[in-house]
């Protein structure tokens, strides 16, 4: 029996989304489905690169990003939309928003899909993945809906809908969502929910060693076992909290002088993350902290980094669609401390595996921090259920049975 072709369509090489694709291609059960990846934008990243070397098909339809970044904050420029509503209405408003939303369309997104149909053509492409959701998925939609391929779109954040990505959703054949939280933002606009499965992200556990030589990382830092290491991780992105982060270290140190930091990570190239990024050198600054609290920048190698930490820390200021850096620091055996929102509370019983705290209240992580360094041993318990549970419910293996009952169900549908 020939295997199935696979289609994985995905806005970039870049972040989570990503490295979740990549789990997921690699662990395909290669006798039933063959994959073939296909970016928007050529990027030579961590991730565009590990599929390289699995042997996996990628293919890039630009070489450099064209479309312009979103503005980085408030600009003056006047509200046409408001305006409108204004003076003829919520109708006008909509009408606006929608024909906006349609030439946007036709300048950015319209050119992609006449190369994704001859992807689909030349590959014999049996069924199309779009890693990006409705908002960046458009393109591969409409591709797979010419050449009646069966679609099935991944959600991985969260989207507010506008009128016109809802009318393509009538071509999406199945959803994943990535958590619960993901899920219900979607159904909630309208999304039908028979459509839809929550498949959670996974993590390899191999690549998670407890057997990693600490000291040598913690070395490259200049610091000894004899410092308690407290870490985030992920890129410095402005709703991602670690300036909450920075405050509970600083709240923290009061009471052990020997607390170091690491915060993993670099900004997006946007102007709004490089201003979050110098205000976060400045607060580091101000809270005394320089010679407590390293900023690494982009790492590929995570899971060491992890080994060497005491705790692991989310700090989002808002809610995570999914939370992957939890599970990677469950993994590595690690207590996690997360902010108490989104698809984190599928990962985390407060306790018992991990502890919660509210978003954006430093004082609350604080104390979270503080309690697990001064009971090492409760500590190492919840660590120890920490990375049970993600063997339980949270491995790659796990994970791709799911998505391959998904592709069964849609193509038999289809």
């Amino acid at each position: 029996m020939r295997r199935h072709r696979v289609l994985y369509v995905a806005k970039t090489a870049r972040g989570g989304s990503a490295l979740s694709l990549y789990y997921l291609v690699r662990g395909l059960d290669r006798s039933r489905y063959e994959p073939v990846v296909l970016f928007y934008v050529q990027e030579r990243l961590y991730t565009g690169d590990r599929l390289a070397e699995s042997g996996i098909k990628t293919i890039a339809l630009e070489k450099q990003h064209r479309e312009p970044s979103a503005p980085a904050g408030p600009v003056s420029r006047r509200d046409i939309g408001g305006w409108l509503e204004a003076r003829f209405g919520k109708m006008a408003r909509q009408v606006y928003i929608f024909l906006k939303a349609c030439y946007r369309f036709m300048c950015w997104e319209a050119p992609k899909i006449w190369p994704i149909v001859r992807a689909i053509q030349k590959s014999e492409i049996d069924l199309v993945h779009l890693n990006c959701g409705l908002r960046h998925g458009k393109p591969g939609i409409i591709a797979a809906w010419l050449t009646k391929t069966p679609c099935i779109c991944h959600v991985r954040m969260f989207h507010t809908l506008s009128h016109f990505d809802k009318v393509f959703s009538r071509f999406v054949d199945s959803f994943i969502y990535i958590s619960r939280a993901v899920a219900e933002n979607y159904i909630t606009q309208g999304i039908s929910p028979v459509k839809g499965t929550v498949i959670h992200n996974a993590v390899d556990l191999a690549e998670f060693s407890l057997n990693c030589d600490v000291a040598l990382v913690r070395s490259e830092f200049g610091w000894t076992s004899h410092e308690r290491l407290v870490g985030v991780v992920g890129r410095l992105d402005w709703w991602k909290g670690h300036e909450y982060f920075l405050e509970a270290m600083a709240e923290v140190a009061q009471q052990i002088p020997n607390l170091r930091g690491i915060i993993v990570g670099e900004p997006e190239s946007t102007p709004l993350n490089w201003e979050y990024y110098q205000k976060l050198q400045s607060l580091t600054k101000s809270l005394g902290l320089e010679d407590k609290v390293v900023f690494t920048g982009l790492r590929n190698d995570v899971p060491r980094l992890m080994s060497a930490l005491d705790v692991v820390v989310l700090s989002s200021a808002a809610p995570e669609p999914f939370g992957r850096v939890v599970i990677e620091g469950m993994a590595a055996g690690k207590p996690v401390v997360a902010t108490a929102a989104g698809g984190v509370l599928d990962i985390i019983e407060d306790g018992l595996n991990g502890l919660l705290v509210p978003c954006k209240n430093s004082k609350a992580m604080a104390q979270a921090i503080l309690w697990l360094l001064s009971n090492q041993e409760q500590a190492r318990q919840i660590g120890l259920a920490a990375r049970q549970c993600v063997a339980q419910r949270f491995t790659v293996e796990h994970h791709v049975a799911k998505v391959q009952s998904v592709y069964d169900s849609t193509m038999d549908v289809a």
